[in-house]
């Protein structure tokens, strides 16, 4: 028997998580560096509006793009080591290195939807100057989006997207399909349930958060903690009530400052 056939599991567990884990977290680390070296100038783009010229809105689109990629790709990795590890077993190869450029692929989408729904976002509530100082009643709108964020926690749609989050073995074998374009198409997939999952988040952070780093991070813990908790929609209803009571404390705020 060839010395790679007797690979204990752990050893086995090991070739296929860490070096996946490890790309990750060099990732994760660049892209929160990029997100707070670059802060105020993503912030410039806030207060003076999209750019309009090719370039500019690409510059504007990268930065949105790693912002997300900042907050949201810690809750992303154990899909990501569930699909790495799976394209050993596809292939029959259990002791031979995993298809790194499929797993790039799968990886591919969740950048795009997590920018581009980023990039949406933020063009409309920048339309509907949302991002500016807020006077009147429209000061009590960062309120109304944490109780909005609150109500959907404990939605039907959270909750169907929660669970295809929640167990990332479970939607590999479920979905899986075979190839590097089936890879994107995985990926495409699961990108759409984790951007169901979160998206009033994402509003959050730019409402009422206004792109603090402060906020990202706390988002970031939040979005994590209830993808890996054993009791998930528990962990889900807690947040809902977190997020309730924060905006009725937001409102309560507004109103004495009225």
């Amino acid at each position: 028997m060839a010395a790679e056939d007797s690979v204990s599991p752990s050893d086995l567990l090991r070739r296929i998580t860490v070096p996946i884990a490890g790309a990750v977290v060099v990732l994760l680390a660049a892209a929160w560096y990029v997100t707070w070296s670059m802060s105020e100038f993503t912030m410039s783009f806030l207060t003076m509006g999209v750019p309009t010229e090719t370039f500019g809105f690409g510059v504007f689109f990268g930065l949105i793009v790693v912002t997300m990629i900042a907050m949201m790709l810690p809750a992303a990795l154990p899909m990501i080591l569930a699909f790495h590890a799976m394209t050993r077993l596809e292939a029959g190869r259990p002791m031979k290195p995993a298809d790194a450029i499929a797993t790039t692929l799968f990886i591919l989408p969740y950048f795009l939807l997590w920018g581009g729904f980023g990039v949406l976002a933020l063009v409309g509530l920048m339309a509907l100057g949302l991002l500016s100082p807020l006077v009147g009643l429209v000061a009590f709108i960062p309120a109304a989006t944490l109780i909005a964020a609150g109500v959907y926690q404990v939605s039907r749609s959270k909750e169907v997207c929660l669970t295809q989050c929640q167990s990332p073995m479970s939607f590999v074998m479920l979905h899986w399909q075979s190839g590097r374009m089936g890879a994107v198409r995985m990926g495409l997939r699961h990108a759409g349930y984790c951007l169901g999952c979160c998206w009033l988040f994402m509003i959050v952070l730019f409402v009422a958060g206004s792109m603090n780093l402060l906020w990202m991070g706390l988002l970031s813990g939040v979005i994590f903690a209830e993808k890996v908790a054993t009791r998930p929609q528990a962990v889900a209803r807690g947040i809902a009530a977190l997020l309730v009571v924060l905006g009725g404390i937001a409102i309560v705020q507004g109103y004495l400052a009225f």
